[in-house]
Order: structure tokens, then sequence, then C-alpha cells
């Protein structure tokens, strides 16, 4: 009997024994980030963040990532996938109907419309209290350190965890007895911990099912790779990628080769990540901090602040004004795990299927039982090859790929990873009732079956069709934005967020009135080790 099947016996019986534990829950929200764009040639907007909207620094649903034109939405914490898909679509139905008042709608895919350069890409304005400002001189810092381009990749990130009786069932399952409250933290983060590892070990499936970035407009580089090939009107493509949001053409920043951690140990994995907050780095040097008084950057370390880390999962915690994350994670524990590695779906009005969210529950509960091994560092570093690979040609399934125990095909190693899959999907869709968990599997099987039926074959198709990258998404953003009008605005709807943007814009004043020191002091004060 595998680990796996050894643990889904348990927990089955755990529920079976334990009449007061009725429901198996997850907890879950996403945030999906957009460009918004012109309607009438899909160039990116450089108009302000409509103030209808709210302020992006306080509004808690509708704000900014990178750029002023890179919206983001967030999500409340859901029990039920429908849950989240709900909020997601109130948000893009109001959104939409506000774009479409000043000629805008929102870009469909990962990669970026067609930019003009760094300077195309307006920085994203926070106001000038000293929290705005740091804001912005953090993303001053990317801009300077990595370009604007880059920073105009958008993903969908998922937030999990799991509830409290599944917790009860996992310290019982893995002999934890009696265990006091800082126990209990420890024994949750470790398991984070080995979910972590599970998934860095099988998150190449994520990309090689879900992936949906194999073109790009050639405004995104300098230079055509030799791994890609020219299409017309202005769009390379790989015709094996999956996910070049995810090779090392998209988010990847080679200065932080070194800062990679196999997530074996919590602690380790803290002082790795509060090291390169301190550790000078002399190319962030040679661009200055504080230049003829104007910030270039945070500072010349290694990372301006944690979040610069890229990865794709972080171990969360809920942090507390002016926390820093990684002296949360070390003062209360892994609260919950952030999945960043998702494409956004362009064939989805909110980015995303209900389906690959069932399935995305289903491959996090397959990570947390499937064992807790650790990673040495030759299998990390193989790991981290692999994801690459599949990321730029991993529709070459009949192809061996080495996974850290030799070369194997992908067909096969998907097909056996989907079988795993679909023993946790029947568990799930029996314990709930709900048979979205083996419908999310079984939708997936077709694809392995069908090459042309994957995300990333079918945008290939629609860019051939329409002759490139950039007139098919807008395209795509234009039917998307019409389909969003023709559906009623409850008012309901507008009502909540009308009052939610008011409020954020009270909200920011409040902590622009609030500041009682100088940018410097803060700054400084922000920048000490926590």
């Amino acid at each position: 009997m595998t680990t796996l099947t050894h643990a889904l016996q348990a927990l089955t019986e755990h529920y079976q024994r334990d009449s007061s534990s009725s429901a198996l829950t997850f907890h879950r929200g996403v945030e999906r980030e957009a460009l918004r764009v012109s309607r009438s040639d899909g160039r990116i907007s450089h108009l302000s963040h409509p103030k209808t909207l709210g302020s992006p620094l306080t509004h808690s649903s509708i704000t900014t990532d990178y750029s002023e034109s890179l919206m983001e939405f967030i999500t409340q914490v859901h029990p039920t996938v429908e849950g989240v898909v709900k909020e997601l679509e109130d948000i893009h139905n109001l959104v939409n109907h506000e774009l479409y008042k000043q000629d805008e709608c929102l870009w469909p895919a990962s990669m970026p419309c067609y930019l003009n350069g760094n300077e195309d890409v307006p920085i994203a304005d926070y106001g000038e209290s000293n929290t705005g400002q740091l804001k912005r001189i953090y993303r001053e810092g990317l801009s300077n350190r990595y370009g604007r381009i880059m920073q105009c990749i958008a993903g969908m990130h998922y937030n999990f965890s799991f509830d409290k009786d599944f917790w009860q069932f996992l310290e019982s399952y893995k002999g934890q007895k009696q265990l006091n409250t800082e126990q209990k933290q420890a024994f949750q983060s470790n398991s984070y911990f080995a979910l972590i590892r599970n998934f860095r070990r099988s998150s190449w499936m994520l990309s090689l099912l879900f992936g949906a970035s194999p073109a790009i407009d050639e405004s995104f580089l300098s230079k055509k790779p030799d791994s890609l090939t020219t299409l017309e009107k202005q769009t390379w493509f790989g015709e094996k990628s999956t996910s070049l949001r995810m090779s090392d053409l998209g988010y990847q920043n080679k200065a932080q080769a070194d800062l990679f951690v196999c997530y074996n140990e919590v602690d380790t994995y803290i002082q790795t990540v509060k090291k390169a907050l301190q550790t000078p780095y002399q190319r962030y040097q040679d661009i200055g901090v504080k230049v003829d008084g104007k910030y270039r950057q945070l500072n010349s370390n290694l990372l301006q602040i944690e979040n610069e880390y890229y990865s794709d999962i972080r171990p969360k915690r809920v942090t507390q004004p002016g926390e820093h994350p990684s002296a949360a994670l070390q003062a209360r524990g892994v609260e919950y795990i952030e999945v960043r590695i998702m494409d956004l779906d362009p064939t989805s009005s909110i980015g995303m299927q209900s389906s690959t969210l069932y399935f995305i529950d289903v491959f996090l509960l397959y990570c947390m039982l499937r064992g807790d091994e650790r990673l040495d560092s030759p299998e990390c570093d193989q790991l981290r090859k692999v994801q690459q690979e599949i990321a730029s040609h991993g529709r070459e399934l009949d192809q061996d790929f080495d996974f850290g125990q030799g070369p194997v095909k992908l067909r096969n190693k998907a097909e056996n990873l989907l079988s795993e899959l679909s023993e946790v999907a029947s568990f799930l869709s029996a314990k709930t009732g709900n048979p979205a968990y083996t419908q999310a599997i079984e939708m997936q099987i077709e694809k392995l079956k069908d090459e042309s039926q994957l995300p990333s074959a079918k945008l290939l198709d629609q860019c051939k069709t329409e002759q490139g990258f950039q007139n098919a998404m807008l395209g795509v953003s234009k039917a998307q934005q019409a389909d969003w009008m023709s559906r009623p605005l409850p008012d309901e709807i507008i009502a909540e967020f009308t009052e939610k943007a008011a409020q954020s814009l009270i909200d920011q004043k409040a902590i622009e009135d609030a500041d009682t020191v100088d940018f410097d002091t803060f700054l400084a004060d922000y920048l000490q080790p926590q």
C-alpha cells in the first residue's frame, strides 16, 4: 500500500468514526491580475486607476500590482469554489462596466500586450503617505533592476489552507498527541513545508495542463531567443511551449539563483530570506539608492523586501501592521500557502475555470498526504531544471524528461500522477458528495489523450488564426467585455462597491494624515531587521 493510499484510507476512517466531522472543508481565495488596455488598439492604458473604484492602497478587493495599469482583484476566503467564483464574477462585472466608460477593457492573457519600451509602463501610484511612497519606490527598484516590461506579466494566485478538523486528523495520523499551542504551530508549519516540497516535485503538471502562455508579443524581449519561432504580426512563440511565463524568459531572476531553497526547514527558509534582505549586491549598488534627492530603490541588497523573492509557491501568514512576512512566519507559523504558478486562462472572463480550482484543491491535498520526504540538493536542482523544460517545450509528451530518477516519457509520468490524483479526487467526491473533484481530473485525462485540448495549444492555434498574439488577445478582450456589458449589474453590487470605494479613499486619507515622520526616517525604521 502506497503512502498516499494509506493516508486516504486513514482519512476515510476518521470521517466514518467521528460523527462530528460532517464535512471536509478547505479555505481558499484568489488573486487575479489583469492589464487595463485601450479597447480600440489593445495598448496599455496610461490613465490613472479609476477613482470610482477607490484607492488601490486600501481597497480590500480591487487594487493594482506593479503598474498603475495592472489591476489586481482579491477575493475573500471562501469555504467553496463556487463562493470564490461568484465573488470574482461580481468584481469583474463591476470593473468591466466602469472600464467601458473610458474605452478600456481587461487583457485576458498572462503575457502582456504590445509595449513600446519601459517608459510605456506607468508605475503604480499609492498616494503621498509614507506607506504609499514605500510601495512606489519598491516598484521603482524593480524597474531599475529588471525593467518594467517583465513586471507586466499577470497570473492567478491561489491561497489555500486546511480546516481545524483536518489538522486534528493529521496530528493523530502522524502520532502527535496532546500538543500544546506552540507544538501545534510547529507541526502545522512543518506539514505545510512538506506539502510545498511535494508541490515542487509535481508542479510541472500544472504548467503542462494549465499553462496558457506559449506566445509573446515581440516587444516583450529586445531580441528573439533561438528557442522561439516568428509568427506574423510581431509574435514569437514556442511550438511546444506551455508557459513562457514560467520559463526562463518570464518572471525569473537570475540574481536570486543562490537563494533557491528546498523548504526542508522552516527556520532555514526564514533565515535565507532574511539574509538576502541584508546582503549587498554589486549591480544594485551601481544603480544607487537615493541619487540627487530621488530614490531609485529601497536599498541595494539582493532583496529590497521579502516579496521580491520569486517562487511558484509561498508559505504565508497574515501580517500585522508594519510586520515583515518572515517575522510573522517566525512568530506564529505558516497559516496558508500561496500557489503562484498558474497562468491566466484567456478563455475565461474571470481568468480561470472553476474546474481548475477544484483540480488545485485535489492537487494540494495530494501534496499534503503523499509523504514528507526531504529534498536534497541534486533533486532540488533537477526539479527546477525540468520545470523550466516543461514550461518551454512540455507539449513534447512522448519525449523523455528527467525528474531526478532518470529519463522517463512525459506522457507516462503525467498519466501516473493523474492516476494518483484520481484516488484523492474520488475520496473528496465521496466525502463531500460533490462530483466536481472527479470531473476535474477526468477533464485533464482527456487533455493528455488529445494534445490540441491543452490551453497552450489552443492559444497558439488562435494566434495563428487571428494573425498574431496582439490581434487574438484583443479580440478576446472585446468579446469578454461585450459579454459582461450584456449582463445586468445588480443594484446591490453597485451599492456594495460604491461603499467600499468611498471607504478606501477615507482610509487612504487617514493613513496620510497619521504620518508623523519624514519618509527617510520611516524607511530606515521599516528596513530594520525584525
